[in-house]
């Protein structure tokens, strides 16, 4: 059901509150989806034949769940960003009250800005498959985007200026890290999707090492990691520390733990010393400064 032309609201037994799409400029687009559901829905999205990225900020208040071809991908944090590319199957299983920002970008319009970061001379193997955090800024700039409302008759010109504003932030932390695109099968990809998704199931384990991860993937030891880190921009290794600790900072403010040291332990680490220098490395504070007691 549209209230007007850029906005759909969804029947109430469905959900609460409305979806927000407009052309920015040609080549980019932009989605806002902001629901409270009233049950568990999962959204899929098609093969798309077009040349475009798809840019995902989530600022939903619970923990989702991507999806690439039936495998999990990503994260355990309420603030995250995927960027994929839109050819490939992919579905979203949202938590029940979400907020996301989506950039539909062309990959003409990136490969305009990504100097040497991308073959544009060849688009058809491209892909790109990012996992990360979103940055301050654009965390910024859409809280204060997220703060607007909708039939404020300036929302629209909000819209074209935060988008803006976050592609611009996007183009420059690509050229920052190096290239994240290239070209990369779409078996290959999956393949690595498959042992992320291996690794984000046993979080609360010991890492499960390279063999057995190239062995999943079907890979030599060094074609994997070769591969994981061109898509992720960090080792195997690296990955699975960083969202050891990012579900840390979950647990430590979910008020489920009586002690800082059931929060360790539940995540595997023995020694609470190590568990809170690997903290305040990661976050720049130690666990107490955000720890949640349980009142039970």
């Amino acid at each position: 059901m549209k209230k007007n032309k850029n906005q759909l609201i969804l029947p109430g037994d469905i959900a609460q509150g409305c979806s927000y799409f407009l052309e920015v400029i040609p080549g980019l687009m932009t989605l806002i989806v902001d629901f409270s559901l009233q049950r568990n829905v999962e959204l899929t999205k098609t093969v798309n034949a077009e040349d475009f990225y798809i840019a995902y900020y989530d600022l939903s208040e619970e923990i989702d769940v991507h999806q690439v071809k039936g495998d999990k991908i990503d994260y355990q944090s309420k603030l995250g960003m995927v960027v994929v590319d839109a050819s490939l199957k992919s579905s979203y299983t949202p938590s029940l009250k979400m907020y996301s920002f989506w950039l539909l970008i062309a990959k003409p319009l990136l490969q305009k800005y990504l100097f040497g970061n991308i073959d544009a001379t060849n688009n058809k193997n491209n892909t790109i498959v990012f996992s990360s955090h979103i940055d301050s800024r654009t965390r910024l700039c859409l809280l204060k985007l997220k703060m607007k409302n909708y039939n404020d008759p300036s929302f629209e010109l909000s819209v074209r200026g935060t988008s803006l504003q976050v592609l611009g932030y996007l183009v420059e932390r690509i050229n920052e890290i190096g290239p994240i695109l290239g070209k990369l099968s779409e078996l290959d990809t999956t393949k690595i999707i498959k042992t992320q998704t291996y690794m984000m199931e046993k979080l609360l384990e010991a890492f499960p090492g390279i063999d057995l991860l190239a062995d999943m993937a079907g890979m030599s030891i060094s074609k994997y990691k070769k591969l994981f880190k061109r898509i992720f921009k960090e080792s195997p290794n690296g990955f699975f520390v960083r969202e050891k600790l990012n579900l840390a900072q979950v647990l430590l403010k979910s008020g489920n733990f009586k002690t800082i040291n059931e929060v360790a332990n539940e995540l595997g680490h023995v020694k609470p010393g190590y568990f809170a220098a690997l903290y305040k490395k990661r976050f720049g504070q130690l666990p107490g400064e955000v720890f949640k007691k349980s009142t039970s």
